[in-house]
């Protein structure tokens, strides 16, 4: 009894420790921080938050002109904007360019938050063309890479830190195919740089969110994306797959995970802020329910076990939407 006493006292002894330590914060008033994809969502609010809060200099990414004006009217004269198309490598270089300006000589970067992504088209793999495939993986990783890339001597000159949007879909497959393999490469890739970049005394967290608004934006935009992939197929594969109504059970999917997924995109942005701020920052962030209570778990079972789960959800999933979509025409000819 007395072993299990102390263990218990051990063990709450050491959360204890671990909860003080987590609140422990370093001061960023002053430093330069660079975001990308700021135009909306997960970018935009930390942008606005680090500006107001932390009162750093935020040098913030937007791909539009419109984004960017939008971003500046809300913020200080601290915030900074520029135009970033991270697909463009020329684009990444006048963006380093302007950043060698605004930073005083021997400063340095103390963060990089590569946030820039796009989740669509989704739909089956076989759906999508090279065109699709490309462009998820130019925005999602290879321009995250070479934002990276290209920014690190001003980052190892501050020993700053680079914080990597991924997924929690990266821990467990989900519908969105390509859309899962470019977050798991980044995941692979910050590890990697992690351990290259140890030496110099910069660190690397990942940020692993689950289903927010802020990724799933524009519903309508979505929609479309997924008919244009359904009309490029030939007949025979439509018709192997459902016909129109497995078209419409896909978008109903699409709904409902609209639907499903969390408004509270400050949950994303505070563990964006932690990874830049704290005096000991994680080198992962589970940010949402879904993330922590099944996509976590489900990254643990067996990959036989990881399969079936997933086959039966998506499967089961889909064949209810169908069903959905044939009493709907249904009473449609009845009418």
């Amino acid at each position: 009894m007395l072993v299990l006493v102390c263990a218990a006292v051990a063990v709450f002894a050491c959360l204890v420790v671990v909860l003080v330590l987590d609140r422990i914060y370093i001061d960023i008033e002053g430093k330069y921080v660079f975001i990308t994809g700021c135009d909306s969502g997960f970018g935009n609010l930390l942008a606005r938050n680090l500006d107001r809060r932390r009162g750093c200099h935020v040098i913030a990414a937007c791909l539009t002109e419109e984004g960017a004006a939008k971003l500046k009217r809300v913020t200080s004269s601290r915030l900074t904007t520029l135009q970033l198309d991270v697909t463009s490598s020329e684009s990444v270089r006048r963006a380093r360019d302007a950043v060698q300006t605004i930073i005083p000589e021997g400063q340095g970067l103390w963060g990089l938050v590569n946030n820039a992504g796009i989740i669509s088209p989704l739909g089956p793999y076989h759906w999508l063309n090279r065109e699709d495939i490309v462009k998820v993986l130019q925005v999602n990783l290879v321009g995250a890479i070479e934002v990276t890339n290209t920014l690190y001597p001003l980052i190892r000159a501050a020993r700053g830190r680079i914080v990597n949007v991924s997924s929690a879909v990266a821990l467990f497959p989900s519908s969105g195919t390509i859309y899962t393999a470019s977050k798991a490469a980044i995941e692979a890739f910050s590890d990697n740089i992690r351990c290259d970049m140890k030496q110099y005394g910069v660190s690397v967290h990942v940020i692993e969110p689950g289903a927010y608004q802020g990724t799933f934006s524009d519903t309508d935009a979505m929609k479309r994306r997924l008919n244009t992939a359904w009309e490029r197929l030939p007949q025979e594969e439509r018709d192997s797959f459902g016909g129109e109504i497995a078209r419409e059970a896909m978008e109903l999917l699409i709904i409902d995970a609209l639907r499903m997924a969390s408004p509270h995109l400050h949950e994303v942005t505070d563990a964006m802020e932690h990874a830049l701020c704290s005096r000991f920052p994680w080198r992962r962030y589970l940010p949402g329910l879904d993330a922590k209570l099944f996509y976590k778990p489900m990254s643990l079972l067996p990959a036989f076990l990881a399969d079936g789960v997933y086959n039966f959800l998506f499967g089961q999933a889909l064949e209810n939407k169908k069903k959905i979509v044939r009493k709907a025409k249904a009473l449609e000819k009845k009418d």
